[in-house]
């Protein structure tokens, strides 16, 4: 189907959620399944599943706007073969990229990624800032911190607080965006990868997010000067890549 047939954009007035990019010209009702995968560990296992947690209250109350039936299905530990839908979209919560999740199950659709992918894979799409280039050491920078200041940052940043009574870092932010984007990317159910990449998602960074040939956010990260994060700008890991 040629991507124009795509063509629409929705906004919404809802905390922390913007739809924006290809969709398909009819709005579905066609059932949202999401299965989550959880294999976090370590010191940031906490604040990455309090940020999924976060995220997928706020899709819910999405689709329910958006008059749309949403599935929440967590894979367990001993689950071999989740069963879902072929348009079944998987978040990944790990805090290090794990390219066979310890569960075994077969992806009915994409798979949303918490960290950073060390190759590409058509099946993983990373919420992550890519790693840096080997041959082009990059200054240590965070997708998230807890003094971000800017409107939306402040706004997101008071949301996790008051819920969780914790400051939102990098990986509680990782795990919140990593729900919004399964969420939107499974509204899409019907648009093939050139589409889903032409999206753009709302990160509360100050601009639009979209995903980068790699399959990961090109994002403004955080740089610390004076104690307090300012967001820099993105850089595009595609274009270091074809350098490289």
């Amino acid at each position: 189907m040629k991507r124009r047939a795509y063509l629409r954009t929705v906004s919404l007035a809802v905390p922390g959620f913007l739809l924006t990019g290809w969709a398909p010209a009819r709005p579905s009702v066609r059932a949202i399944h999401l299965v989550i995968h959880d294999g976090a560990d370590g010191a940031d296992a906490e604040s990455l599943r309090a940020g999924v947690d976060m995220g997928l209250d706020e899709v819910a109350q999405n689709a329910r706007l958006l008059d749309v039936p949403l599935f929440v299905q967590r894979a367990g530990e001993d689950t071999r073969v989740v069963p879902c839908s072929d348009h079944a979209v998987h978040l990944v919560a790990v805090t290090e990229d794990d390219r066979h999740p310890a569960d075994g199950a077969t992806p009915c659709g994409p798979r949303i990624y918490t960290s950073p992918l060390r190759e590409w894979r058509p099946d993983a799409w990373s919420v992550a800032s890519p790693l840096p280039s080997l041959r082009r050491p990059q200054e240590i920078r965070l997708d998230w911190h807890p003094t971000l200041d800017t409107p939306a940052a402040a706004q997101l940043n008071g949301r996790f607080l008051r819920r969780t009574g914790r400051p939102m870092d990098a990986a509680a932010w990782r795990g919140w965006m990593a729900a919004k984007v399964a969420f939107e990317v499974a509204l899409r159910f019907e648009a093939g990868e050139d589409d889903l990449l032409a999206l753009q998602f709302d990160g509360h960074k100050g601009q639009p997010l979209r995903f980068s040939e790699d399959g990961h956010l090109v994002q403004p990260t955080c740089r610390m000067v004076g104690g307090r994060a300012a967001l820099a700008a993105p850089v595009d890991h595609d274009l270091l890549m074809d350098a490289d």
